[in-house]
């Protein structure tokens, strides 16, 4: 319901919504090093911290994504998705780029991805560089729609990140050139952004349950390390 409210009062008239139910699967996966899948990445359902989690659901999603993607996409030329590495390190957001990549032949489309990633989320940004070309100079951003959307997003109960995040004030983005790269001067991990959290926000849960997730998480990250080119 929020999603809804949310998405009547958006702004800007040029929205799409594809109104696909999430599938609850955020920080499901074995991070830092994370199993890659054709449909984004392998989860866990031990790692899993939200009760709507459903792997399954996830996995079909990717087939949906697709087919209403291949249709809502004809006739465009450059799309703007999120990052193979999710920005912060979201599932979602590395199973939405799947798909898109996934139709860009088909479609004859120049991918982008946004130039962030965190703490979480670096070792596979580095991993997928190599599919990358040099980012564009800094572009400003648009802060005051951010925090007009923001705003929206808080007032009808579904905005999911930090009440007091600062917008950076430029951002810069990466072309896909999957087929290119070896031929391509290979992007400087430096040359992106990292993103700084609130420190005030950042909460580390404590418990045996949490420290019995941690360490499965490591365990199986460490394992998927091992197979990373």
């Amino acid at each position: 319901s929020g999603r809804r409210a949310a998405m009547a009062a958006f702004p800007l008239s040029s929205l799409d919504w594809l109104e696909i139910v999430e599938t609850g699967t955020f920080d499901s996966a074995s991070w830092p090093y994370p199993k890659e899948t054709r449909y984004g990445l392998h989860l866990h359902a031990g790692l899993g911290t939200l009760a709507s989690f459903d792997a399954t659901r996830h996995q079909d999603q990717f087939n949906l994504l697709k087919t209403q993607l291949a249709t809502r996409l004809q006739g465009m030329r450059n799309v703007v998705v999120h990052s193979p590495w999710g920005e912060y390190g979201h599932e979602d957001h590395v199973q939405l780029f799947r798909a898109v990549a996934a139709l860009a032949d088909e479609l004859d489309l120049q991918i982008w991805v946004p130039g962030y990633f965190a703490d979480k989320s670096e070792a596979l940004m580095k991993h997928n560089l190599r599919d990358f070309g040099q980012p564009t100079l800094p572009l400003a951003t648009d802060r005051l729609l951010a925090e007009e959307l923001s705003r929206i997003y808080i007032r009808t109960g579904c905005w999911t990140w930090y009440e007091d995040y600062s917008w950076p004030a430029t951002e810069c983005f990466l072309p896909y050139h999957p087929k290119r790269t070896s031929l391509a001067t290979p992007v400087r991990p430096d040359a992106l952004q990292r993103i700084i959290f609130p420190a005030a926000e950042v909460i580390r849960p404590s418990g045996l349950r949490w420290r019995l997730r941690e360490t499965r998480r490591r365990l199986l990250s460490w394992y998927n390390r091992r197979g990373w080119a």
